[in-house]
């Protein structure tokens, strides 16, 4: 496992590699740095070559002065952006929460170069987007915690508020108490959940009115207990999509690649290998 920086777009961008094989990029859900993904990261690299930015204005990643356009779309634009400044023409992409809707626009529009999707429990591409607000104000007042005092204990709290059983994870939450306490980390933090809010209906931001479209081979794997969506949404979702797989993951929660990674990199290997074609 490599941490590595890149100016993409102006931006200082900071993401971590490890691992060989066909490359595929993971999307962390909004307010977390790239290490949230360190099981994957760590229990797949005999099998894929893993790429995990931080998105701007989140982990180590800079952001600009003002969004000029829906904070997800500008995320997505980065993502493929950092592809071409690293050379990799064709890829494999995971999203987890805001993560997911990250990797959906990907796909929607580079979708000559993705060859997989892979969606894991983001009712940002699959709640209704009338309940998505809601959503986001409560994903914010857990987040803003750990922003406001970043400690280890409020860290600990706000995955035990996320996740069915509070996984061990202490060991990738000091890169998370730094990025939370450096500058302006709150306020770029709300920029973001106001950007998502004030676009939830926007046609050219969100995924949730073109599923149809996703037409690539996809997996969404969802936990039984994810507080922030639902398996039924999940569900209706993949009959949409082309060509969708769905796994449901029992006594899990919202970040199954922490609270299941075993299952979770099994699961997503198995796929993008085509065992379980």
């Amino acid at each position: 496992m490599k941490v590595s920086f890149a100016n993409v777009g102006g931006l200082d961008t900071r993401f971590i590699t490890a691992g060989d094989g066909r490359p595929l990029f993971l999307i962390h859900p909004v307010g977390y740095p790239a290490e949230i993904f360190a099981r994957t990261l760590t229990g797949m690299g005999d099998r894929v070559r893993m790429i995990a930015p931080d998105l701007p204005g989140q982990g180590f990643t800079g952001a600009p002065d003002s969004w000029p356009m829906p904070v997800q779309v500008f995320m997505a634009r980065h993502v493929i952006a950092l592809a071409d400044q690293l050379g990799i023409e064709r890829f494999s992409i995971l999203g987890s929460s805001l993560g997911g809707l990250v990797a959906a626009l990907v796909a929607l529009e580079a979708r000559d170069r993705v060859d997989s999707l892979v969606l894991v429990g983001t009712g940002s591409v699959f709640n209704h987007p009338s309940t998505q607000p809601g959503v986001l104000q409560a994903v914010f007042a857990n987040g803003s915690r750990a922003y406001c005092d970043p400690s280890l204990d409020t860290l600990r709290a706000r995955l035990a508020n996320t996740c069915l059983r509070a996984p061990q994870a202490d060991d990738i939450l000091v890169s998370q108490m730094t990025a939370y306490a450096l500058p302006g980390a709150l306020e770029r933090y709300r920029s973001i959940i106001d950007s998502l809010i004030a676009s939830v209906t926007d046609p050219t931001a969100t995924a949730y009115p073109r599923l149809e479209q996703l037409t690539m081979r996809a997996l969404v794997i969802v936990g039984e207990q994810d507080i922030r969506t639902s398996y039924e949404a999940h569900r209706l979702g993949c009959l949409r999509m082309g060509r969708a797989r769905l796994v449901r993951l029992a006594e899990c929660g919202h970040l199954p690649f922490l609270e299941m990674p075993d299952e979770f990199n099994e699961a997503v290997a198995g796929f993008l290998t085509g065992i379980d074609a």
